[in-house]
Formats: structure tokens, C-alpha cells, sequence
């Protein structure tokens, strides 16, 4: 065999040789490359929902009547009114004064509040819609604090027309102002029973705020509660076993309920924050009160077991004082 032959041989054994070991790495690549990554199959994604901010939860059952609120949102204090679930909220007055303290007619037809629109503090009178808006006392001295009497006869109030705080009572038109109780160191924030017989309010005369009650005619004046620390804003139950109000025993303000003589007091606030003012509902199963738990003062309910503390107004302002109406065919809707 000649040379060229055998180099003929030896190409193709060459050949042969490549040709056995690149084929099966090529079907191996192939194999690869035509058979699919195993990976888990998402489901079809849904379309993106739009975010919407928080807003509470609404109230169930739905706490009955009105209440009236003092709020500084527009820039200074002003009446405004909302559902006792936080909806609705409207301004009732609209003056570049201070307008607060509102308190109800028995009938839900009227509010009661005080202002300075005419230089000092006085007690005014409006409709439940911010209509007729009326000056009742027009006296040089502090008129604040009034309370509407159940019967819808009178209103009782604190002015220091003679030097310091005293209660005084006059008829709801204005007429027959009458002083009913006062101590040198000062009486201020009464607050009527249910059955009109007597009057709670708040006196120094001890040194610290302490809660006393009398008689409607000033009569009778006795002291319920005993505390170094301040004992401010009784409010009668709508049953009138009861009186809440706030103490700082514990250093802050907190919600406390007793009983109408004093006894049984017992805490339902425990938060950090000042809760004060508190204010029953027509049924005596809620109570509102202020809070500045979140920052800065708003309105909140709970039941009257202390439960349920829930924020009403909920906004960045000063938002006190709350006053719950009785439930009648006038506050059982927007004014």
C-alpha cells in the first residue's frame, strides 16, 4: 500500500473517531436546548386595585342622636355638630371669635354655648342649625359653662360678675339671673340631674377641683369626691344613678364613672393621654369624651363600660367639649 493510501486510511479513521464522540454532546445539547425549563406556572395575575386610605370601621349598632363639639379646624373655635358616629360633621357658628361649650335643649331643638364675640365671654343661645344666634347674658364680667335644665326652663352657668367663679341659674330667655352657689376660691361647670332637682359643679374651695352637688336652689351643697389630685366635668347618667367625670389621680386625666353619692368610683380611661369632658348619650350606653391620646385633642365615644373607645373627628385639630343630644325627630339627622 502506498504512502498516499495510507494517508487516505488514516484520514477517514480520524474522521470516523470525531464523528463518534462530538455527536452524542451535540444530542445532548439539542435535547437541552428544544425541552422546556421545568418552572412552577403563575397563575394570571389580577389587575392592580387602587389603594384608598383607611377609614374607620362605622359603628354597629350606630350610637343614637347628635353630638356638638367645639373645633378650631378654621382656624379658631367654632360649634360644629355631627352623628354620634363621627359622620356629617358641620359648622353650626362662623365669626372670627371663640365659640364653644355647646350644650342641648332638652327638645334637641336649641343650643346653648358660650362666646366672645362681643369682647368678653358670654352665654348665647342658637337654633340646632346655627339659626338666630342670640346674646343672653351681655354682662361685662366671664359668662361661660351653661347647662340646660331638663325641663328647658332655665340654664345654669358660672360667671365672676362679683370677683370669683359662682354658679348662677336665669331663665333660658336671659331673664331672672340668679346666683345659687359660690366659695372665695371659686364654683364653675355646673351641671344639671336628670330629674332637675340638683346641681353637680366643681369647687376649690378644698384647695384642689373636687366634685360637689346641691340642691336646685343652692341648697344642700355637698362634697363627692376627695382627691388631692384635680376632679373636674361631672355629667349625670340619663338614669341618674351615676355621674361620670374626669380625675388626675394617676397623674394625667382619665374617664371615671360613681355613683350619684360619691361612691363605687371606678376608672375607664387608662390611656397616657389627658381624656376628659366626658358626656353621656341619650340612652346611657355610650359616653363621648376629648382625648389627645393621638396628638392632638379629638372627640371619641365608648361604651359606658369603657369599651370601645373609638376616635370620632379624627382630623389634625382641636376638636372638645362634646355634648350629646337628646334623640328627638330634630337631631336625628343633618341640620
Amino acid at each position: 500500500m502506498s504512502w498516499k493510501q495510507w494517508g487516505s486510511l488514516l484520514a477517514a479513521l480520524i474522521g470516523i473517531f470525531w464523528a463518534a464522540a462530538f455527536l452524542p454532546a451535540c444530542e445532548g445539547q439539542e435535547e437541552a436546548a428544544l425541552s422546556p425549563t421545568a418552572t412552577a406556572v403563575s397563575p394570571s395575575a389580577s389587575p392592580a386595585t387602587p389603594t384608598t386610605e383607611a377609614t374607620p370601621s362605622p359603628l354597629v349598632p350606630s350610637p343614637p342622636g347628635r353630638i356638638a363639639f367645639t373645633s378650631n379646624r378654621d382656624g379658631n373655635p367654632e360649634i360644629y355638630v355631627m352623628n354620634a358616629d363621627g359622620s356629617d360633621q358641620t359648622r353650626l357658628t362662623n365669626n372670627a371669635a371663640s365659640d364653644r361649650a355647646p350644650t342641648w335643649s332638652p327638645d334637641g331643638s336649641r343650643i346653648a354655648f358660650a362666646s366672645d364675640r362681643d369682647g368678653n365671654p358670654e352665654i348665647y343661645v342658637m337654633n340646632a342649625d346655627g339659626s338666630n344666634q342670640t346674646n343672653l347674658t351681655n354682662d361685662a364680667a366671664n359668662d361661660r359653662a351653661p347647662a340646660w335644665s331638663p325641663d328647658g326652663a332655665k340654664i345654669a352657668f358660672s360667671s365672676d360678675r362679683e370677683g370669683t367663679a359662682a354658679i348662677y341659674v336665669m331663665n333660658a330667655d336671659g331673664s331672672d339671673q340668679t346666683k345659687l352657689a359660690d366659695s372665695p376660691t371659686g364654683d364653675s361647670d355646673p351641671t344639671w340631674s336628670p330629674d332637675g332637682s340638683r346641681i353637680a359643679f366643681i369647687s376649690t374651695r378644698e384647695g384642689s377641683r373636687e366634685i360637689y352637688v346641691m340642691n336646685a336652689d343652692g341648697s344642700g351643697q355637698t362634697q363627692l369626691t376627695y382627691d388631692r389630685a384635680d376632679n373636674m366635668w361631672p355629667a349625670w347618667s340619663p338614669d341618674e344613678p351615676k355621674i361620670a367625670f374626669n380625675s388626675e389621680r394617676y397623674r394625667h386625666a382619665d374617664i371615671y364613672v360613681m355613683n350619684a353619692d360619691g361612691s363605687g368610683q371606678r376608672r375607664l380611661t387608662t390611656e397616657p393621654g389627658e381624656d376628659y369632658q366626658p358626656a353621656w348619650s341619650p340612652d346611657g350606653s355610650w359616653i363621648a369624651f376629648t382625648s389627645d391620646r393621638d396628638g392632638d385633642r379629638e372627640v371619641y365615644i365608648m361604651k359606658a363600660d369603657g369599651s370601645s373607645q373609638t376616635n370620632l373627628t379624627n382630623n389634625s385639630d382641636g376638636d372638645t367639649g362634646p355634648a350629646w343630644s337628646p334623640v328627638t325627630s330634630s337631631t336625628s339627622g343633618a341640620p
